[in-house]
Order: structure tokens, then sequence, then C-alpha cells
């Protein structure tokens, strides 16, 4: 790639120069890269001699200096000047530009990428959602960073398998099912008139409404410490509530196999698998493999029990099992209860051990908010415990949370935003700003544009927030065509494909890239160049904003190209056919990271 053959270049120009100026000193393993420079006026690239300084015995101001006097710059540098600590250097730019266009019309849709199979297997877990409940923009957060990871790390190189673990045992899932089987009178998603999985959602929230009444006819006066209060709501739960004590049998009659309760199991599960689907379909997620609770929570339960056996873990007097993380400087962990029951973290183990069994991953990640951080700690010190060498391989991505203008979203009070509502919302507001510009736009082609920017929106709004911030989440900004949002940088798209398509008709003259490269010209060129090097970065740090970052400074970079150069009135045939070049590079590299995070590229707005 046309960025490491400059570096590598200027790498053994730099050694070179070193050892002409220092008396044959090498570089003592110093790392070379670049930087940007302040202005152009003193340079198209830096770098800061701050490396070589240990080895060289000097300040970085009088490295500079000497070496900006010893250097002998290949093709394309023209130019080294010492500006400070810093050797920055000026390209060649029509040089440049020329090969830099070439190479990424060659590549095309691969431009950025690294050859396949040149780095590891990754098992990437991310969805995982309860089947007592749709889905809500918190899940989105997640599907969208999974989707977008996913298609990150193969472009680097990686083989990746998009896992799906979903939720469809425990406790939380009884809920749901207990109040249907009290007060559903044989009710479903068609007679409702619901999609699937709102209906069983709808349940979840009358238990939760019906146990809260509960609670309060009991308590009535809240605990002043949020802790507290809580610590008391789940000993009610768990030892005085009616409900709770029927949900809890529910469960236990689960795990027994009662055909009955089973059989409701499965129905409501499958009312909300039905959902998912939907839901799913519409954001463009898709999985590899699924994996589901009920059918490992069994081999976690093998796991701990062996444990047991092994010393590794106590069983209390009550019966339950908990393992002591002091060592670690963690607390102690439940990992069956008293009733032998399995809790999240036994399900985890064993899917943990299942997937490293069936899937063989150099890499196991898993893609979970923030809130998730303790257990997941918990979860990898566990298995470093039982003696699984692959926990060191483990990762918890983590991320933020999702707020509204109200706050935070809670599926219990029912206060969330589903995301097929959102969709809606999201779909009508595009729709809208097509209208606003172009009137009289057939329906079926309105479709696809509300669609297209109502996806780019939200994913752009999405996966353009660094991992670990949260998010609040403001529908109406995030369709705005100007500013940081996906729709911005789709219109840049869009501009230069009705830019390409008016030069079809023209007759092309060959490019003169010796007339092209000013400050805005080069700025554009040398983003370009630096996309995959913000694939790699995304990737490294499993963190997409690395990339779409990138990919919204590259639709700037040629918006303020384009308000100064024109392109079809081009002062010279030469140069019209060479800004039409860099520009058809741009529309690439847009195309190709806009794909990276799932997002359409348009022809049209």
């Amino acid at each position: 790639m046309l960025e490491r053959d400059i570096l590598d270049a200027f790498r053994a120009a730099l050694a070179d120069a070193v050892a002409a100026a220092f008396d044959g000193a090498d570089m003592g393993g110093a790392d070379v890269q670049f930087a940007a420079t302040p202005s152009f006026d003193v340079g198209d690239l830096g770098f800061g001699c701050f490396p070589l300084a240990k080895a060289l015995r000097r300040s970085p101001k009088e490295i500079a200096a000497r070496l900006a006097e010893a250097i002998v710059l290949p093709a394309p540098f023209r130019e080294a000047r010492a500006v400070g600590p810093y050797l920055n250097v000026f390209l060649d730019r029509g040089a440049f530009l020329a090969a830099l266009c070439r190479e990424i019309q060659d590549a095309g849709e691969s431009y950025g990428r690294a050859p396949q199979g040149s780095g590891d297997r990754i098992a990437l877990e991310f969805s995982s959602p309860n089947t007592n409940k749709p889905q809500h923009l918190g899940h989105i957060r997640n599907n969208l960073i999974g989707m977008a990871l996913a298609a990150i790390l193969e472009a680097a190189g990686h083989e990746d398998v998009k896992v799906n673990l979903i939720n469809d045992r425990g406790i939380h899932i009884c809920k749901s099912m207990l109040v249907y089987q009290r007060w559903g009178e044989g009710a479903t998603p068609e007679t409702a008139g619901m999609k699937g999985d709102h209906f069983v959602g709808h349940w979840y929230v009358r238990f939760e409404q019906a146990f809260a009444e509960e609670y309060r006819g009991r308590y009535p006066d809240p605990l002043g410490d949020d802790d507290d209060e809580k610590a008391r709501r789940e000993r009610f739960f768990n030892e005085e509530s009616e409900l709770g004590s029927a949900a809890q049998a529910m469960l236990r009659a689960w795990e027994q196999g009662d055909p009955e309760t089973v059989a409701l199991w499965r129905t409501m599960n499958g009312w909300v698998y039905d959902g998912f689907e939907g839901t799913y379909r519409r954001l463009g997620v898709a999985f590899d493999r699924v994996y589901h609770e009920s059918e490992t929570y069994l081999h976690g339960r093998a796991i701990v029990l062996d444990a047991l056996e092994r010393g590794l873990c106590t069983r209390l007097a009550d019966g339950a099992v908990q393992i002591d993380l002091a060592a670690d400087g963690l607390d102690t962990k439940i990992l069956l209860r008293r009733d032998g029951t399995s809790v999240y973290m036994t399900q985890d183990l064993g899917t943990a051990v299942r997937r490293v069994e069936e899937l063989d991953p150099d890499r196991l990640f898993y893609v979970v908010g923030s809130e998730q951080n303790y257990h997941f700690q918990v979860l990898f010190t566990i298995l470093r415990r039982l003696g699984y060498p692959w926990a060191e391989r483990c990762r918890h991505i983590s991320y933020g949370m999702v707020y509204l203008p109200g706050g935070k979203m809670k599926s219990r009070e029912g206060r969330v935003v589903d995301a097929d509502d959102l969709l809606d919302e999201l779909e009508a507001l595009s729709a809208q700003a097509v209208r606003d510009k172009h009137p009289d736009i057939p329906d079926d082609e309105l479709a696809v544009r509300r669609r297209q920017i109502a996806l780019g929106a939200l994913k752009f709004f999405v996966l353009n927030v660094t991992l670990e911030k949260d998010i609040h989440y403001d529908p109406e900004a995030s369709v705005s065509f100007e500013g940081d949002t996906g729709p911005y940088v789709q219109y840049a798209h869009t501009r230069i494909c009705g830019i390409v398509r008016k030069a079809a008709g023209e007759d092309l003259a060959a490019p003169d890239f010796a007339q092209l490269g000013n400050d805005s010209e080069t700025a554009l060129g040398l983003l370009l160049m630096a996309y995959p090097r913000a694939i790699r970065d995304a990737a490294e740090s499993c963190n997409p904003a690395r990339l779409a970052g990138h990919v919204l400074d590259v639709a700037r970079a040629f918006a303020s190209f384009y308000h100064d150069n024109p392109v079809l009135q081009a002062d010279t045939p030469g140069l019209f056919a060479a800004r039409l070049e860099l520009i058809r590079a741009t529309q690439t590299v847009l195309a190709n990271g806009l794909a990276l995070l799932g997002i359409e590229a348009p022809e049209r707005m």
C-alpha cells in the first residue's frame, strides 16, 4: 500500500541519514511514524525526532536540524526541513496523487483491506437479547457495534465468527411466562395485533408493575440509599413475594422438564424469535452461529460441579455453590443457587467452553455494555481459575449507555425506545427530508431513499461515538444533512456520483497530475492514503468510531476541496481529468468505509 511504501522509503532514508550525521550510529529500534503537520507551509508530513533522542543522546531539535542536512529523499519526496524537534517532508504532490489514485482505482472495493487469513480467528459475540422483551435502542447500539466490528476485523485480515447467545431461560423469562399464564386468557400476538417480541415484552412489564404494587404494600417507605433499596427489593422477591415465589417455582419446573411449563416456554419464545428476526433483518444484522442458554446451562452446571469436586469451589450450608475470588481482588460469586438452579455466570461458563470446543477460535470477544464490566472480570477470572489457558485471550468490548432526553431507559418500567418504533420514526423523518428536496419523487424511489437515509443516520450516529462514551440520542439531529451525521457523509458520496455522471458524456483528456496538488487536493489525498491505517486502528482498538471518524474527515475534506476547486469547469482538460480521478478515488473510499459500518452509499438522495 502506498502509505506503507512511502513510510518504508522514508525510514530507509532516515537510517542512512542518522548514520551519516552521527558517525555511523543507528536508530536504536526507534518507531518511525508520520504525523500531520500544523500547516502545509511547514511540510506535508512530519516526523517527531523524539524516539531518536535516547539512542543518539541529543535533543530532538538538534537531531532534526542535522538530519535535514544529511537526508537524501527518494521519490515521491522532494524536500526535508527541520521545524523545531520535527523533521518535516514535502511531497512531489502530483506524483503522490497520481500513485494514490492509481492504487485506489486498481484495488476498488479491496482498497484498505489486508490479505484474508493474515490475522486471528475470532469468535465475536454480540446482541445477546433476552426473550422477555423486544430489542430497544440499547440493543441497537450493541448490534451495530457488533456488525461493524465484524466487518472491520475481516477487513484487517482476521476471520471472525459472528455469534449470538440468546438468553432464553432464567428467572426473567419466567416472569413473563407467569403473568401470561395467569392473565393472558389465551391471547396471541395475532389476536392482540402486536409483533411477537412486543407482545411478550408487554407481559414482562405487567409482572414488574404487579410486583412493584406488591412490594409497596409491604414496604411503602423506600430506603434512602439506592443499593439498600435494591437489596431489600431482591430479598423481598426471593423470600416474601408471592409473585417472586411463583416465578422461582416456575424456573424449577422448567429445569426439571415439566411438560406444561416447557410447552408455554416454547410458545412464548417462538413469538419472540419471530419478532427478533424482523428487527435483525431491518437493521441488516446476521449471525454465523446462534447459541441458546437453554442449551448451555447444563454444561455450565457440570463444569461447576467438577470444580467443586476439585476443591476450586465450596458448597455453602444452604446448598448453594460459590467460588471465592478474593485472591484476585474480587468478591465471592454464587455459581449455583441453593435450589440447584443456574445463574448467569454458570451459563456463561458453559457457553464459553462449548464455543472454544466447537469453533476453535484464537480469541473470544464479547460486545456487552459497561454495566457488565464486573461480570466479565469475574467470568474471565473463573475461567483462569478452572484451568482454561485461553481465558487470557478473552476480551470484553465494553461500551457506554444510551440515554434519551428523559434519562436512562428501563425495560421493566416499559420506558424504552423500541428498535422497531425508532426505525419507523427515522424513516418518517427521512422521508420528509427527501420530499422537501424532491417534492415530486415517486413513492417507490422515496421508499428506497428514506430507508437508506434512516439507517445511515442511525448507524453513523451510534458508531461515530467512541465506545466508552454514553450516547444521548436525538433522532431529528441524526437525520440532518449537515454536521457530523451519516446523511452528510452519504451526501458527499452522492455529490461525487452526480459529478461522475455528468462527466460521462465528456471527451476526457489524459489526466495531468502535474497540475494537481494544491493544499485542499493534498489534504484530501493524505486522508485517502490513511484509510487503510484507519481500518487497522479500528480493528486493533475494537472501536468502530476510529473508522467512522476517518470517513467523516474524508467527507469534510471533499466538501472543502469541492468548494474551492471546480471539477467540470476546471481550467484545463488535463486538470479536469486529474480532479475527476481524485474524486473517483474519494468515492471509492467513502463507499468502502460506509460499507464496513453497515451503511449504504446511495447514488442519489
